[in-house]
């Protein structure tokens, strides 16, 4: 999803995220952040790359569960204790010629 889309889903559920741990992943890095303002600042420079973004999984204290929608991770929020969130940026080429000027080059 476009970073507008993804910023908007986060500001949804950001108290549900407060005092989890989030683990962003990035083309060359894993980081984890307990802060959301740290988290909102690397979503941020993310942004500026041009990435999208998307939800990865939701960790329990049952294991990790594969997600890909806000709707399926609230209802997580309902049922399970939650202690981490994936979330990913990654780059999205908008066509064949951009897949091929930017598909090879590193954005991190």
């Amino acid at each position: 999803m476009k970073a507008s889309e993804f910023k908007t889903e986060i500001k949804k559920i950001k108290e549900l995220l407060r005092g989890l741990n989030i683990q962003f992943i990035t083309r060359n890095s894993v980081r984890p952040y307990s802060s959301l303002n740290e988290f909102g600042n690397a979503v941020l420079e993310q942004e500026k790359r041009g990435n999208d973004f998307r939800i990865n999984m939701a960790w329990t204290n049952d294991g990790t569960i594969r997600i890909s929608s806000f709707e399926q991770l609230i209802e997580l929020f309902k049922t399970k204790k939650l202690t981490c969130v994936t979330f990913e940026a990654f780059y999205n080429p908008k066509d064949f010629s951009d897949y091929m000027r930017h598909g090879f080059t590193l954005n991190d």
